[in-house]
């Protein structure tokens, strides 16, 4: 049988708008991602998980590289953040640095902080707000899973 989709259906319910998926191709892949029934939804906000798959049972990797690549954005945010409350910018500017550095560990802070920053950084217009807001997707500590079927962890034939 297929295990992977009933954990997939509770975990997307759980992290669902802030979760980044790397499936491994199979049953999960295939039930999963179908209509007309799919847990990879959007809410009502329009935000739900980002999920991608490789086809070449290579997951593990794949995941792993989705995880290092969001990691290594979140320093550059954070590195850039810094650059703002160290430098010659708006009072307003380093008022939204100060508060993304305190909240970008935890999901719901960091929902509330973006939710408050981007608005700033739109009216800002300065080259590092244009710089921070293309990575606009990446101010919400994100939860990246890598989710493997039986071909995945080896265990056929």
């Amino acid at each position: 049988g297929c295990g992977e989709t009933p954990y997939i259906k509770l975990v997307t319910q759980l992290y669902g708008d802030h979760m980044t998926i790397a499936n491994a191709t199979g049953c999960s892949s295939i039930y999963g991602g179908s209509a007309p029934s799919t847990p990879y939804r959007a809410n009502e906000y329009g935000r739900g998980p980002a999920w991608a798959n490789s086809l070449f049972e290579d997951n593990a990797e794949f995941g792993f590289g989705i995880a290092l690549g969001y990691e290594r954005i979140r320093y550059r945010l954070r590195d850039r953040f810094e650059k703002i409350l160290n430098g010659d910018y708006s009072d307003q500017l380093k008022e939204a640095a100060k508060l993304w550095l305190e909240s970008h560990e935890t999901y719901e802070a960091s929902r509330e902080a973006a939710d408050k920053i981007i608005p700033i950084l739109e009216k800002d217009g300065s080259d590092i707000a244009k710089e921070i807001l293309s990575y606009k997707d990446f101010l919400v500590k994100k939860s990246v899973w890598i989710i493997g079927g039986d071909g995945w962890a080896y265990d056929i034939g």
